[in-house]
């Protein structure tokens, strides 16, 4: 055999694994992976009793997770260029300020507070679903039959300690609708089976790829084998005042992935030149490729704050970003956390539904943030079907 049909051959040969990040591997497994570090962190400050549940939650609803939905809007209320494309999708997604206060009016408080709770988790989960997309996509994993199980696994997976913590936890039972109550048991069963079942489907057709040399995507089993855990963990560990509680410890794995992405992304919004002044070599080299094809773009003329607006400033600095959502988390979440206090204080801890309504109308004014943050979310991540958000996480 000749050394050229050697190397041919050898090139042919398929990878036992593929390792394409969506930044690069440093990157990725702080932030999209390693972040997850960040939950166990606030899990045992917590549980054993160092970092007190006010200073733990409002601390992380101002400085982290307000921001990271400040990241959202940096790139649709505060963009130019979305205004052109999205324009009803924006204006009608501020309706969801009138959906709770409304409810609360009618008499369907206790309706629309569990709703809220069971959206807050969804979108959690669904961000893990949107990453491993990615993963799925980047490395080319895209066989039916894996589409089908991974999603199907990830559902189940992330929705049996869910719901098994309500089932357990007396006040986590409060604050499902009464006529819902008899059957969580029966489905914290159900989808228990159902992971199970599926987690074997879901590990024998990873030995099938494995027995037929299909390239294994290392990035998706990382990112699966730090989130499903961790939700089990801390939905399942025994904590006081544990619906509250494990808002944040949840989330802020989430946040930490979110503001990752959403910087990653928003460097289609500084000019060339500027990011070799303002944006750090690491950062620079993952969005190099996005930023060139944005150039190419019909308004590539336009300077940045011309053609994007407030978004191309957020997003000139780092610190521009972390300043301004600190700003807007003090904004959104320091009365929500206030109410969220006096309540606690006044109630000890009973559901919000059950609050003086007042605090009703006020916490429910202030899910419209969050609605629309989750909302929006689900509409523009779709990178098969927007090609700009695929150009600025370098997709292609």
């Amino acid at each position: 055999m000749s050394a050229a049909t050697e190397i041919i051959t050898e090139q042919a040969r398929p990878r036992a694994i593929s390792l394409r990040w969506i930044i690069n591997a440093r990157e990725d497994l702080i932030w999209f992976i390693g972040s997850v570090v960040a939950s166990y962190a606030l899990l045992i400050l917590y549980v054993t009793g160092i970092l007190p549940l006010i200073p733990m939650v409002a601390g992380w609803a101002i400085l982290i997770d307000a921001p990271h939905v400040f990241g959202t809007f940096s790139r649709t209320y505060f963009d130019a260029s979305e205004w052109k494309t999205r324009k009803r999708l924006m204006l009608g997604s501020l309706l969801f300020f009138l959906v709770g206060p409304t409810m609360v009016l009618l008499g369907a408080r206790f309706t629309f507070f569990f709703i809220a709770a069971l959206w807050a988790y969804y979108h959690l989960v669904k961000q893990h679903y949107g990453f491993m997309v990615l993963y799925k996509k980047k490395n080319n994993d895209l066989a039916p039959v894996d589409n089908a199980l991974d999603r199907w696994l990830l559902m189940f997976a992330f929705n049996y300690p869910f719901v098994a913590f309500i089932a357990n936890d007396e006040s986590a039972m409060a604050r499902v609708p009464a006529v819902l109550r008899g059957g969580v048991n029966a489905v914290a069963t159900i989808l228990l089976i159902g992971t199970i079942v599926l987690g074997i489907g879901w590990l024998l057709r990873q030995v099938q790829r494995i027995v037929s040399r299909e390239p294994l995507n290392v990035p998706k089993y990382l990112l699966l084998a730090a989130a499903i855990p961790m939700h089990w963990i801390v939905l399942l560990t025994p904590m006081p005042v544990k619906p509250i509680a494990i808002v944040a410890i949840l989330t802020i794995y989430h946040n930490l992935q979110y503001h990752r992405l959403i910087w990653f992304h928003n460097q289609k919004y500084v000019e060339r030149q500027g990011t070799a002044r303002g944006i750090s070599p690491t950062v620079r080299e993952g969005s190099d490729r996005a930023s060139a094809q944005d150039a190419r773009a019909p308004q590539a003329g336009m300077p940045a704050l011309q053609k994007y607006g407030p978004a191309a400033f957020i997003s000139r600095r780092l610190l521009y970003y972390i300043g301004f959502g600190i700003i807007f988390g003090l904004l959104y979440q320091a009365p929500r956390q206030l109410l969220g206090y006096f309540g606690l204080k006044a109630s000890h801890g009973v559901p919000t539904a059950e609050l003086p309504v007042q605090i009703q109308l006020g916490v429910a004014f202030l899910w419209g943030v969050a609605f629309i943050h989750y909302y929006l979310d689900s509409k523009i991540w779709r990178v098969r079907r927007d090609a700009s958000v695929g150009r600025a996480l370098s997709m292609s």
